[in-house]
């Protein structure tokens, strides 16, 4: 059963931090090491120093990023740079963002969450996790004993019975307002009053949860969480390592916005462009889409709103860019072949989304791509960049896609099945630095 709580938020001290954004950082696997030079410095006191400080050569046991970043959490805490609030609260997030000219605006908000065993209650995940990624947010973690970044999940609202309470709040002054990179803003409220906080509590109570970002983070607090459990011979689930930090937002908001991850793929043995496109046709209809050279951006902008009208008379589309100017729209023929195609055990809805389409019978049928590692493939957001690679011949073709909708993560996810690797894209990203969760080993979680 789905339970979250109020906690005691930790944010930066505002009389201390004048310029609030300047301290803030996107997520830590949406960091590049030239990025995190320049968080590192954009601040000394950036976030970028608990949730991904430097490596150096010289690190060992006892002195490494993990413990640097307990370290500067508990100076920052002893010289009140950071402030714990008194009280436990429920913070509101919301995030101003513009995508292709229009404005959006998504609202959820933070909270702590009990951890459930994945398959055993109703937080859903729908990626593929790594070890190596796991471990290093379980390390973190171990060296802090705190969530310093949140999980991104959304549930279902739709007589918006939460956001009316949420916005009550948001008629004030924003505790924190931050702007980052990207121009997206970032704002949050503090709900500390008891009432609002219980309606809040009762609503959740037994929603089905699904994680949108944050997967190795889940799974990392897991795996803490069983670490602790096994030396605690009265173990109740009430301890606050049984929870982690969690935003969520609702699933009929309409700033719950994903965006679609492109394929570059290159290194392909033997290609042949007009081999491939005869191929292609033994499953796809092949539409030769007309991109002016002067105007290539506009051109594609007008390929992905083919792509999105085919996707809404319910078809399998992909664009192909093969350089030189060259664009196809290619629609799948026949949807029912894909049972055949698709060997895998899996039910219908994971079958038909378009990245297993592409995978199974693009990829594998025709261009001998079992697997997508970095070797063969390559993912982007921005179509221009993955375009630009195959200009410069540094791969052979690029796929566009349409992006995963919210209702086949919840079939996919709802099954208990993983969707296939770089599905989703949910933008923006949680701003890190706006609230943290630090917790002690013998503290209770209770209403």
């Amino acid at each position: 059963m789905v339970k979250i709580f109020p906690f005691k938020g930790i944010s930066y001290n505002k009389k201390k931090i004048k310029a609030i954004s300047k301290v803030m950082a996107p997520p830590y696997d949406v960091i590049s090491p030239e990025f995190q030079d320049e968080l590192y410095k954009q601040n000394e006191f950036n976030v970028i120093r608990l949730i991904l400080g430097k490596e150096f050569h010289n690190d060992g046991q006892y002195n490494n990023r993990y413990i640097r970043a307990a370290a500067f959490m508990n100076g920052w805490l002893r010289h009140k740079i950071l402030l714990q609030d008194e009280k436990p609260c429920i913070y509101i997030y919301e995030q101003v963002f513009t995508i292709q000219g229009k404005k959006h605006s998504r609202i959820g908000f933070f909270s702590i969450l009990r951890l459930e065993d994945i398959g055993r209650g109703k937080v859903y995940p729908h990626e593929e996790t790594y070890s190596k990624a796991k471990l290093d947010r379980l390390e973190i973690m171990r060296a802090t004993n705190a969530n310093l970044e949140s999980i991104f999940a959304f549930y279902s609202d739709k007589k918006d019975k939460i956001i009316k309470v949420i916005r009550q709040f948001m008629r004030k002054k924003p505790y924190i307002e931050a702007k980052d990179k990207d121009g997206t803003i970032h704002r949050l409220w503090k709900i500390d009053r008891k009432p609002a906080i219980n309606k809040i509590v009762l609503e959740m109570k037994d929603k089905p949860v699904f994680i949108a970002d944050g997967h190795h983070r889940y799974e990392a607090a897991l795996r803490y969480r069983n670490e602790l459990k096994t030396k605690n011979t009265k173990f109740t689930e009430d301890e606050a390592y049984n929870h982690i930090m969690v935003y969520l937002t609702p699933l009929e908001g309409t700033g719950l916005t994903i965006l679609p991850i492109h394929r570059a793929v290159k290194n392909i043995e033997y290609f042949d462009g007009v081999r491939f496109e005869h191929e292609l046709n033994q499953y796809f209809d092949v539409i030769h889409f007309d991109v002016p050279k002067k105007d290539q951006a506009k051109g594609r902008n007008k390929l992905f709103k083919e792509l999105a009208r085919l996707r809404e008379e319910g078809k399998h589309a992909f664009g192909i860019y093969a350089g030189n100017n060259r664009h196809l729209i290619i629609v799948l023929r026949n949807e029912e072949s894909l049972d055949e195609m698709v060997a895998e055990e899996k039910t219908k809805a994971w079958k038909r989304l378009d990245a297993t389409v592409l995978h199974y019978v693009v990829f594998e049928r025709i261009l001998s791509i079992a697997h997508e590692t970095e070797d063969h493939v390559i993912y982007f957001k921005d179509p221009e960049e993955a375009a630009k690679l195959v200009d410069d011949k540094k791969a052979d073709l690029v796929f566009y896609l349409n992006p995963t909708k919210i209702e086949e993560i919840v079939a996919v996810a709802g099954e208990l099945e993983k969707m296939p690797h770089k599905s989703t894209y949910f933008y923006p990203k949680l701003l890190s630095g706006l609230v943290m969760n630090k917790f002690s080993h013998d503290e209770k979680i209770k209403p």
